[in-house]
């Protein structure tokens, strides 16, 4: 295919006019026993046009349903109402902050969903960087949130295992609960032997942050030994604060400086993060200067076309990139077609939660994982309708939402 400089590039422009936009939040309840951070939450951007096509788009639900409805409604609105939805992405802020950029991710991402409507075409063909491109998309597991580690922390191994059987091939997890009360590196490590004899050498395992920066040092060859795929975000940063282990706040050049340390602890493990960054300003310093081998962006945080722009800005420089999917149904839409969207992403991840929205169904025809895969929806532009009684099957109740609970 032709080389492109922007996403719209190849793609003829229509005079399709935005008449105005909204922001429809869900809840549902989530047993105690099987919560997980960031559950009971669901939004969805709608676009509405002059020519009736309706565009749906999530934004990010970290920003909290309640603010991103109300900059949405209030602000953004103002922004672009009477405007041609191809022109929507030029109006975006360069710089902003986390939660405003989850608001503007759902109004691009909607745009995208009208753009394929109008083209009769499935997003990630419009996106694509080949005309081979697959709708299957590999996932992995990712979960490891719900051991105890007072209890019988042999769950978090039964757990691997279940997803080996279900066809996943990798599985990320995290420290589980009561790790700080009982375990120590050493301990630790000893409990990870046991979970790699369990599943095999021809299973991949990647861990999340956690663990302070002079224990991830010392939790290097742990890590190098048991071949373990990726480690993720070793300085961990929040919503563009860098945070170490005291909980205060550290420059990006520390935080880079710290993160190559570990990387170079790290010959045969790569690093992998990004999840929270919005622009690819964000990203620029940490690529070039080889602090991470992956990166995890997510298209309900920067939105499609930044997506585009990250993705190319990332393969220049040899990186992989396996996006962000933590969050729900609409999210998880927008992430499988970005990857499909590209012969150079090989694998999405997966949240293997218990999820009403995702298992009970928002949309009329739910996207399905089996053996690992999932098909992305071939229908036009995002390719699913949300099932008609949304509101009354998910109604929406603040006390759920956690994100705006913690704003």
């Amino acid at each position: 295919m032709k080389k492109r400089y922007h996403p719209l590039e190849e793609i003829k422009r229509e005079n399709i006019k935005i008449t105005d936009v909204r922001v429809r939040l869900f809840s549902c309840q989530i047993p105690v026993e099987k919560y997980w951070w960031g559950c009971g939450i669901e939004m969805v951007t709608e676009i509405f046009t002059d020519v009736g096509i309706v565009g749906i788009g999530p934004p990010g639900h970290y920003g909290g349903g309640q603010f991103v409805k109300n900059y949405t409604e209030k602000i953004i609105k103002q922004e672009i109402i009477g405007k041609n939805l191809f022109d929507v992405g030029l109006r975006e802020p360069a710089h902003q902050s986390f939660r405003r950029a989850c608001a503007w991710a759902g109004v691009t991402n909607a745009c995208w969903d009208i753009i394929g409507k109008a083209k009769n075409k499935p997003v990630y063909r419009l996106l694509g960087d080949s005309k081979d491109l697959t709708p299957e998309v590999k996932h992995y597991a990712s979960c490891g949130t719900l051991h105890d580690w007072k209890r019988r922390p042999d769950d978090l191994i039964d757990e691997a295992l279940k997803y080996k059987e279900e066809g996943f091939t990798s599985f990320k997890f995290r420290l589980g609960e009561n790790f700080r009360e009982l375990m120590n590196v050493e301990i630790y490590a000893a409990f990870l032997r046991k979970l790699r004899e369990s599943v095999g050498w021809d299973f991949d395992l990647m861990h999340e942050r956690g663990l302070s920066f002079a224990e991830t040092k010392e939790f290097c060859p742990v890590l190098e030994e048991l071949r373990f795929f990726w480690l993720e975000e070793p300085c961990q940063h929040q919503y563009g604060e860098i945070i170490c282990e005291s909980g205060k706040s550290l420059n990006v050049n520390q935080a880079i400086e710290r993160t190559i340390e570990i990387s170079q602890l790290l010959p045969s493990v790569k690093i992998a993060g990004s999840e929270t960054f919005v622009t690819r300003y964000d990203f620029n310093d940490w690529i070039d200067r080889d602090a991470y081998d992956i990166i995890q962006f997510d298209c309900s945080f920067v939105g499609l076309t930044e997506a585009w722009y990250l993705a190319r800005m990332a393969h220049a420089r040899s990186k992989l990139v396996v996006n962000h999917n933590w969050q729900s149904s609409f999210p998880w839409l927008v992430n499988i077609h970005f990857t499909a969207s590209s012969s150079k992403m090989e694998i999405l991840e997966y949240n293997n939660h218990y999820n009403p929205f995702r298992d009970d169904g928002i949309f009329t025809e739910p996207i399905r994982i089996e053996n690992g895969f999932a098909l992305v929806p071939e229908k036009p532009g995002l390719g699913v309708d949300i099932v008609e009684d949304a509101e009354k099957k998910f109604p929406y109740d603040p006390a759920t939402d956690r994100w705006s609970i913690l704003s």
